[in-house]
């Protein structure tokens, strides 16, 4: 049976293709002019092409590396645990909180796949599943953190309080300037700003510059503290090993009793 010691490369790698996914397509799009230089939305870095179909691909990848580490993450949780405690709530916890890690992974895919140029409605839903997706798997995660006996050590059970409520703050500041443009001056006319059909080339003399900027720039924040947040598993998954699980054949002897006698018969 193969076993996989290095686990710990693992969520480097979700954090690392998360990171690029997001990254490489805004490098492109704003060296092409496609997308502003500063701080456009994240979908924006999939609106034209080329960078369209990296961020579509990397999206898709990364959605696959969110789900493998969540789950191998809940089996290191519920290994550990279930000869340490003689309770068993925590168990379900596990579950609940990696479900939320493949919804997580479902909004991705949804994001990547369709552009805000061309279906807005189900890439924002994908989106908003993402992002409240993510920091209840966050949320979860931090606190099942402080289990006892303790899985990983104070400090990084500390740290991943503090990245779920920085970035539950973010996503609070992100959609309040989205739905309810609380950074707009009172008196000015909201229907000029089109605000996610295509990406805005706002100046700073816009009155809806300040309140993109917020809106664009915790987006930013959020998804690095979400992507990096990964990371922080990177101890835990050091005392671990995978061990692949192999396939039986269970074949039935009558028949290939029966086969065997045949091939003879055919020999002679």
């Amino acid at each position: 049976m193969t076993e996989i010691k290095k686990l710990w490369i693992l969520p480097i790698f979700t954090s690392l293709f998360c990171l690029i996914g997001i990254v490489v397509p805004y490098a492109i799009g704003a060296a092409d002019g496609n997308i502003p230089a500063i701080l456009p939305f994240i979908s924006d870095g999939g609106a034209y092409a080329p960078e369209k179909s990296i961020f579509s691909l990397f999206q898709n990848i990364s959605a696959a590396l969110v789900i493998i580490t969540a789950y191998v993450k809940h089996l290191q949780f519920a290994t550990y645990y279930e000869c340490r405690r003689l309770d068993s709530y925590w168990r379900p916890l596990s579950i609940v909180t990696m479900i939320f890690a493949f919804f997580t992974a479902v909004g991705l895919c949804v994001v990547g796949n369709f552009s805000e140029m061309e279906e807005l409605d189900v890439h924002d839903i994908g989106a908003l599943v993402t992002f409240f997706s993510a920091i209840l798997y966050l949320s979860f995660t931090a606190g099942l953190s402080f289990l006892r006996p303790l899985l990983c050590s104070p400090p990084v059970a500390f740290l991943r309080v503090g990245l779920a409520v920085l970035a539950t703050i973010a996503l609070f500041f992100h959609e309040c300037t989205l739905q309810f443009n609380i950074f707009v001056p009172a008196g000015t006319n909201e229907t000029e700003y089109i605000g996610g059909y295509v990406p805005e080339f706002l100046t700073p003399d816009s009155p809806f510059y300040v309140n993109h900027i917020v809106a664009t720039g915790t987006e930013w924040l959020l998804a690095f503290i979400i992507f990096s947040y990964f990371i922080t598993f990177v101890e835990e998954f050091r005392k671990a090993s995978l061990s692949l699980p192999s396939i039986n054949f269970h074949v039935d002897r009558s028949s290939s009793f029966r086969r065997q006698q045949t091939e003879e018969s055919w020999k002679l």
